[in-house]
């Protein structure tokens, strides 16, 4: 009848199947992490998307240009780098339809 208990490991064999468990633990954790912030991202950009539906809902065009005004006089190097964004995404835009 063959043996059916577990050969017994040296000290070795034991810590290297250890570490392997411990990479492997690591791993899973590291993907876990990755997805709930891919995730969260998501999440606030579904809620930034609704906020700004419902402002729009809300205000009027006037209150929107008016908006606008205020954010670039209050932060002008974030308007301009918004700017340069979105030309950069209308021109490949373009570029992509001919």
């Amino acid at each position: 009848m063959p043996d059916e208990t577990a050969p017994v490991h040296s000290p070795q064999d034991l810590q290297s199947e250890l570490d392997k468990s411990r990479e492997s633990a690591e791993r899973l954790l590291e993907n876990l992490a990755r997805k709930i912030g891919a995730s969260r991202a998501v999440r606030n950009a579904a809620n930034g998307m609704q906020r700004a539906a419902r402002y729009v809902h809300v205000h009027s065009a006037r209150d929107f240009t008016a908006g606008i005004e205020r954010l670039v006089r209050r932060r002008p190097a974030y308007a301009i780098a918004v700017a340069i964004a979105a030309g950069f995404l209308v021109g490949r835009a373009a570029r992509s339809r001919r």
